[in-house]
């Protein structure tokens, strides 16, 4: 599912916002979820999981340039869209955040439209899916195959005991056989990279790395062999040079 966050601290513009974009994705017959907010501090503070942000610029509380500093921080790969009425901080948003694009106010329908578009052309590999085999869900109910987005999953991990794999997600576990080594050697292309033996996360949803720790987008902590620091490290630096 496409996370979308919208703030704007005037209420009607932001109701007016998530309506056009209502409007988008129900056309593109695209699975979304929209967040709303009207304080920025208030989507730091809530946001676990974010593909596309957009933010109005001129907001008294926090700004939309540094909230955007702030979200990149957390979200290396999402695509912000800044609106604004005022057009000479345009250059700002796109020079000192990297934002994807901004609209002036009073906004377009198509003119939006065409953003958002373009920014899910740049994020094929958030739909990019991986079909898994004999897998069993937190149930006990068995699938002969399940096909989950790789963008969805948090990490994997080595379950020594039963000899299966565990496919650890935001809200949903799953278990099944496979040779580690080979998923290893199979996912390094789509940033996923081993933290330590028996365990292989998704680079998209660390929030941060502290000492020998991940803390990932959800709140759960992993931790980093000392032996893989070095290298994890520069594989999630060398994400996070690629997406800024």
């Amino acid at each position: 599912m496409l996370e979308i966050a919208v703030c704007d601290d005037e209420a009607d513009d932001l109701d007016y916002a998530v309506y056009i974009l209502n409007e988008i994705f129900k056309n593109q017959n695209i699975d979304y979820n929209i967040m709303t907010f009207l304080s920025a501090n208030e989507m730091l503070d809530n946001v676990r999981k974010l593909d596309i942000g957009v933010l109005d610029i001129s907001m008294k509380e926090l700004n939309g340039i540094n909230l955007g500093r702030s979200l990149k921080r957390k979200f290396p790969c999402v695509k912000l869209i800044y609106i604004t009425g005022y057009e000479e901080y345009c250059m700002q948003a796109i020079n000192d955040v990297h934002a994807f694009s901004f609209l002036c106010k009073p906004l377009d329908k198509y003119k939006m439209e065409k953003q958002i578009i373009e920014a899910l052309s740049h994020m094929s590999d958030t739909v990019i899916e991986k079909e898994f085999y004999k897998v069993t869900d937190n149930n006990g109910k068995e699938h002969m195959s399940l096909k989950i987005k790789l963008n969805d999953i948090l990490y994997f991990e080595y379950i020594k005991r039963s000899r299966k794999v565990s496919i650890v997600l935001a809200d949903e576990t799953y278990e099944y056989e496979c040779i580690f080594e080979k998923l290893v050697e199979e996912l390094q292309q789509y940033n996923f990279a081993v933290n330590c033996r028996g365990n292989l996360v998704n680079l998209r949803h660390i929030e941060k790395i502290k000492g020998f720790s991940i803390y990932l987008d959800n709140g759960k902590e992993l931790q980093i062999a000392q032996k893989r620091s070095v290298d994890f490290k520069e594989k999630m630096n060398a994400f996070l040079q690629k997406n800024s």
